[in-house]
């Protein structure tokens, strides 16, 4: 959960940050309403298509059973990705173009009774039968990224599972500078294909058995305090992890621990 703004290495709990930034309309530069939107918290207990599609599930479990401060530039990809998503709700679509947005879907996967699915699908043409997501990025990417693949395919299944079909998909990359629609992804082996034929998009097995590898491994991490391994982790982001902190006191390989002993003021 989060507790406050690192600002230096100054701790700044909640209240006063957001005291603090309504008094001057700022905090250190960052406008009232982006510091609440970085200091707004979604406890996690299941996990959701996002957490799953992330390439970072031990991030995920620890910023879930730990209490930590923020920088709000941390937060701040996130905030801008919400504000480019309220602007193109704003979009109108031509005449005679149907499409389905920003649908919030919830579904009990089957073959896994056991586990919920959710997400909120940006952009579905039924006509076409065709899934769209729209990501923000530094810079616009040749191939989409795995764990937005992972996305895809999520909102694909969840699609398919309500009755709509699925043949079509890729992800709109919106840069400062540029906006570009990417269909193409590159798989492990290096091999390149459209979206549409990966096969997390074309096999339900292949796709089940990601999911609930996902499931198994966060759902251990938020109900019962299971550390995943670092190999469960993209270590490029480890410079920008708010948690970094308590990883490095805790096993690579993972380790059950007790959320309680870990305060960010001590290390």
């Amino acid at each position: 959960m989060i507790k406050g703004v690192l600002r230096g290495g100054q701790y700044t709990p909640t209240e006063d940050a957001l005291r603090e930034a309504a008094l001057y309309g700022h905090l250190d530069g960052w406008p009232l309403l982006v510091v609440a939107a970085a200091l707004r918290d979604w406890p996690k207990k299941r996990p959701s298509a996002s957490a799953i599609a992330s390439v970072s599930w031990r991030q995920q479990v620890l910023t879930a059973i730990l209490d930590y401060y923020v920088r709000i530039e941390e937060r701040y990809p996130l905030i801008r990705g919400s504000l480019v998503h309220s602007g193109f709700e704003s979009f109108q679509a031509p005449e005679g173009v149907e499409l389905i947005r920003e649908k919030r879907m919830r579904i009990v996967v089957p073959k896994l009774e056991d586990i919920v699915l959710s997400g909120q699908i940006d952009l579905y043409y039924p006509e076409h039968r065709r899934i769209e997501d729209y990501k923000t990025c530094s810079s616009v990417p040749e191939y989409i990224k795995p764990n937005h693949m992972v996305q895809l395919a999520v909102y694909a299944w969840l699609l398919r599972w309500s009755g709509f079909e699925v043949e079509d998909a890729a992800i709109n990359y919106v840069a400062w500078h540029e906006c570009r629609q990417v269909r193409d992804v590159k798989r492990i082996d290096g091999s390149v294909c459209p979206a549409r034929t990966h096969e997390l998009m074309t096999s339900e097995g292949a796709f089940l058995q990601h999911i609930l590898d996902a499931w198994e491994v966060m759902l251990a991490g938020f109900q019962d305090n299971v550390v995943p391994s670092t190999q469960e982790c993209d270590l490029r982001y480890c410079y920008r992890c708010p948690v970094k902190w308590a990883c490095d006191q805790i096993d690579m390989r993972g380790e059950t621990i007790i959320p309680d002993q870990f305060r960010q003021e001590d290390f």
